[in-house]
This record gives structure tokens, C-alpha cells and sequence, in this order.
């Protein structure tokens, strides 16, 4: 049965500084080599995390492949898996009872841990500028690693070793953010389906508007050359009836003038006559007596 490393985790803070102030002389090349740049630290710091839980390997053990877990992760691999048990890097099969400690990259683990706290103490004046950009602990002025669910916040090294975060669940922030990229992922993914329908509601209603307002030109087209040909009929009809009336009125005015000019000569004849007979009527009896008899003599000779 494998013995457990009296070392679960990390030390305590006073003991591991202790630790890297001993290590120190020995790892001095080692230790300017990585901090004279970024770029190298952290590619090792990606050499000591385990890739079962993605954080820094605690008592670190390697299995038949030489592959490197934490010791309680490999734990429950083996207590959780069926027969036979395989690396989840390689997948190549390996026994429990060949599960051995390797103390070493405990050590360089420790050293790389305590290298980048330390670098993140640095004075952020003297740091490099892209690392004055990045977002610091308020309280311990150390980079933000990791996010504790527990309490929905993002803390550094210091922070998490705290009492207050050193039980909660946590974990590093790349891999907490997958969990909310992939909400937000699915919330866009519906933003962008609602978008597209609405674009497409748009598209739609707008090709519609359009083959009404076509349609709706047509009709007005229509109903304009209906109406064009109406006037046209009533222009024309009133134009007709405008030239009959004005006949009608010439043929009335001519006949009125007609009648008129025969009634006046009538009754100038008339008047002719009363005017005679007026006359005669004023001719005392014998007169008018022999201007008849001449009359009727007249008439019978």
C-alpha cells in the first residue's frame, strides 16, 4: 500500500519560505534564468499543474508513463475507474502499486510557485509593461489566478492559502471562464437565432410592403386612367349639351324676334283699322250713309 506524503498540500506559508530561502543558493542560476522573462516561466509554471484539476501539483506522483498527477487526484482516478487503469494523457494502462512519489518536482513545483508569487510582488513600476496591465489583488498586489466559487470571486495564491478561501472550491481562471464562455456562447447563439428571425420578419415584411406598394401603384394607375377617360366623356358631353343649348337659345331668340316683328305689323295693321273705323264713326249719318251706298254700288257694278 502507497504511503501517503506527510505533505498534502503545500506547506505553510512561514515554512515555505523557509524552504526557498535554503534552496535558494542552489537554484540561483535557475531562478534568474526564469525571471529574466516571462514567457519561460510560464511555460514551466504549465510544466508543474496537473491535468486533472489544473492547478499546481501537490504531492506529485507519476505513474508507468512518467506522466505526473497530484497524489489524491490519481487517488480517486483509481478508486473511480474500472480495470484497467490508463493515463488520461496518454491513455496508456498503468497499476496502482506502481504509483510512485517524485519528490523532485514537488520541489521545483514549490520553487516555480514561490518564483511567480514573488514576481508578482515585484513593484508593478518595475515590472514589464505588459504586466503593469494586468488586473492585481487589491489587497496582496498579486496577479488574479483563480476564481473561488464558493464565495463568486477572483483571488490570488496569497488569497486562496487564506483560511477565509483555503476550504471553497476553486479553480484556475481559464478554466471557471469556459463555464460562463459556454453560457454565454449559448445566449448568443439564441441573441443570434432571434436577430436572424427578425431579420428575416424584416426581409420578409419588407418584400411584401413592396408587392402591395406595387400592387397598390397599379390599381392607383388604374383608377387614374379610369377617371382620366370619365372627365374626358364629361368634358366632351358638356361640351355637346354646351353647343346644343346655344343653338337652342339662337333658335328661340330668332323666333322670338320672329313674332315679334309679325305681331307688331299686325297690330300697326290692326291699329290701321280701329283708327278708320274711329273715323268713320265720327261722320254724321248722311256722310256715312252715302259713302256705304257708293260702297255697295261699287261692289255691285
Amino acid at each position: 500500500m502507497l504511503n501517503k506524503s506527510t505533505v498534502s498540500g503545500f506547506p505553510s506559508y512561514p515554512l515555505r519560505r523557509s524552504l526557498f530561502v535554503l534552496r535558494r543558493s542552489a537554484l540561483q542560476g535557475f531562478s534568474a534564468a526564469v525571471l529574466a522573462a516571462a514567457s519561460p516561466l510560464r511555460k514551466l509554471e504549465d510544466e508543474v499543474l496537473c491535468s486533472v484539476c489544473l492547478d499546481y501539483l501537490k504531492d506529485p506522483v507519476t505513474i508507468d508513463c512518467g506522466h505526473v498527477f497530484c497524489y489524491h487526484r490519481i487517488i480517486k482516478v483509481c478508486e473511480s475507474a474500472q480495470q484497467p487503469l490508463c493515463c488520461s494523457l496518454c491513455k496508456t494502462a498503468f497499476k496502482k502499486e506502481n504509483i510512485r512519489h517524485v519528490w523532485q518536482m514537488a520541489s521545483i513545483a514549490e520553487n516555480i510557485w514561490r518564483m511567480k508569487a514573488d514576481e508578482e510582488r515585484q513593484p508593478r513600476e518595475d515590472r514589464p509593461l505588459a504586466q503593469r496591465a494586468e488586473q492585481l489583488c487589491g489587497q496582496h498586489l498579486e496577479k488574479l489566478h483563480y476564481y473561488c466559487k464558493d464565495d463568486q470571486r477572483i483571488v490570488c495564491v496569497t488569497c486562496r492559502e487564506f483560511q477565509e478561501h483555503r476550504h471553497h472550491a476553486a479553480a484556475l481562471l481559464e478554466k471557471a471562464a469556459q463555464l460562463y464562455q459556454g453560457k454565454i456562447r449559448n445566449h448568443l447563439k439564441i441573441l443570434k437565432g432571434d436577430r436572424d428571425r427578425i431579420q428575416n420578419f424584416q426581409s420578409t415584411g419588407e418584400d411584401e410592403i413592396q408587392a402591395l406598394l406595387a400592387k397598390f401603384q397599379s390599381h392607383k394607375q388604374g383608377r387614374a386612367a379610369v377617371f382620366e377617360q370619365g372627365h374626358q366623356f364629361l368634358r366632351e358631353r358638356g361640351q355637346y349639351l354646351l353647343e346644343w343649348l346655344e343653338g337652342t337659345e339662337r333658335q328661340l331668340t330668332g323666333g322670338r324676334n320672329s313674332h315679334v316683328a309679325k305681331g307688331s305689323a299686325e297690330v300697326i295693321r290692326l291699329e290701321t283699322l280701329i283708327s278708320e273705323l274711329e273715323k268713320k264713326a265720327r261722320q254724321p249719318a248722311l256722310e256715312l250713309l252715302q259713302v256705304d251706298d257708293e260702297e255697295r254700288n261699287g261692289v255691285q257694278g
